[in-house]
């Protein structure tokens, strides 16, 4: 494979506790890996998240997705935002409802030229090697993860995503992960990874962190609670689902 200067050189954490994670999976069907990564390579794949250009802002209202750029709504007149969110809190009042800013990764390496320079083609054939792949069928209890597919995450002050369990007709999804790969956060800003019992009970959660992954079984209702707007920094993180089955 031809290797581009600033390539990311993805790797493992070789001290991983797998198997307090494993403990932690069987008491509640989710867990917490601490340090991931490796030190370098987590500091090199959040520098590049961070440097990211152009980022998209992906909403849910009127019944469906909608996706937008998000430079071009920073720069758009105060009643035409005001009406975006407004949508997009009617949705989130009374049912589903997201916002967020994202760039879609796996698409992106699925779709593009296997012979093009894109620094963050190499998170998605990281998260498709062997070695992580591995350590999420043992986490999950789940022999047939085949794939991982990923996006990366930004949430800013009002953003969020709602109450949902993940389970969609044939899409296969074993679980559900989520790397934060947030340096600056305190609790109190939101954005915590959040689950839910049948009666609406917060049962537990994830402040955003660094270089922790966050992985849970499908299904499972749970939630980004809405970053404060007085949140000084962004929550970044990769997110996506551990699938079954050929790669769409």
């Amino acid at each position: 494979m031809m290797v581009w200067p600033g390539m990311l050189d993805l790797a493992l954490n070789p001290d991983l506790d797998i198997a307090g994670g494993l403990a932690q999976m069987a008491r509640a069907g989710r867990a917490q890996v601490a340090k991931l990564l490796a030190p370098t390579s987590a500091d090199a794949l959040l520098s590049q998240v961070e440097a990211h250009s152009p980022w998209n802002t992906v909403a849910f209202f009127d019944g469906r997705h909608h996706d937008f750029d998000a430079a071009s709504i920073a720069s758009s007149p105060r009643d035409q935002v005001d009406l975006l969110w407004a949508h997009v809190h009617a949705a989130a009042r009374n049912g589903f409802g997201y916002i967020y800013d994202n760039h879609p990764v796996y698409d992106a390496w699925r779709t593009g030229d296997p012979a093009s320079h894109r620094p963050l083609d190499a998170l998605v054939r990281f998260l498709n090697s062997e070695p992580f792949l591995a350590l999420a069928r043992q986490l999950v209890g789940a022999p047939d993860i085949a794939f991982a597919d990923a996006q990366v995450t930004r949430f800013g002050p009002g953003h969020f995503l709602t109450q949902h369990d993940d389970d969609v007709a044939g899409r296969n999804r074993r679980a559900a992960y989520v790397l934060m790969l947030t340096k600056r956060w305190r609790p109190d800003w939101g954005g915590q990874l959040l689950f839910y019992d049948g009666q609406g009970d917060v049962t537990g959660g994830y402040t955003p962190s660094f270089n922790a992954l966050n992985i849970f079984r499908v299904p499972a209702l749970h939630a980004v609670s809405q970053v404060s707007t007085f949140a000084a920094a962004p929550r970044f993180a990769v997110t996506g689902w551990l699938r079954a089955g050929p790669m769409p």
